[in-house]
């Protein structure tokens, strides 16, 4: 686990240290950051739905997003099982103004999958496996002033372990 820790902020610093180094030669800029609660189920036929909670912090160049998401999950089941899910990802976005205080984002990446199991039938043991997901995510933001606003974020992780749903509500604080 101290690894993943490990990787997670070294990921984070590469990201910052390309972010702040590229602002000084285009107009990049700190764009949004938010944080959100929802949902979450899966492709697992043992799957009964949990909480997510997810994290992002977005950049923008001219029209393009660009956003280092986290989102993370756990599902209980019926049968003693627990399923746990973990996800690091870069993506790629654009936005679109329907009005002045109502924003659509698309967003598309590729990242960090990680997912265990722990099974009551197998004495409780975990199974845990990680591979490459491509996240796909929509937000629909309501802005209540000029900074801060409120939206429903889904978000889909395709991957070769077991895809991934949720659905969040979301603050966000747009910079």
């Amino acid at each position: 686990m101290n690894k993943i820790k490990s990787n997670i902020v070294i990921v984070i610093l590469i990201y910052l240290n390309s972010n702040f180094t590229l602002a000084q030669e285009s107009k990049l800029t700190l764009n949004s950051t938010s944080i959100g609660i929802g949902l979450i189920g899966s492709s697992s036929e043992t799957s009964d739905g949990g909480l997510s909670i997810s994290l992002d912090l977005s950049t923008k160049l001219n029209e393009n997003i660009f956003s280092f998401y986290l989102n993370g999950g756990s599902e209980l089941n019926l049968f003693d099982a627990e399923e746990n899910y973990t996800e690091i990802n870069l993506t790629y976005g654009r936005q679109i103004e329907l009005n002045n205080w109502i924003k659509l984002e698309g967003h598309l990446g590729v990242g960090y999958f990680n997912y265990s199991v722990k099974n009551g039938s197998t004495n409780f043991t975990t199974n845990k496996e990680s591979t490459i997901g491509f996240p796909f995510r929509v937000k629909l933001i309501f802005y209540t002033g000029k900074h801060f606003g409120i939206g429903i974020n889904p978000n889909m992780n395709l991957n070769s372990l077991v895809n991934t749903y949720s659905g969040n509500i979301i603050f966000q604080y747009r910079f």
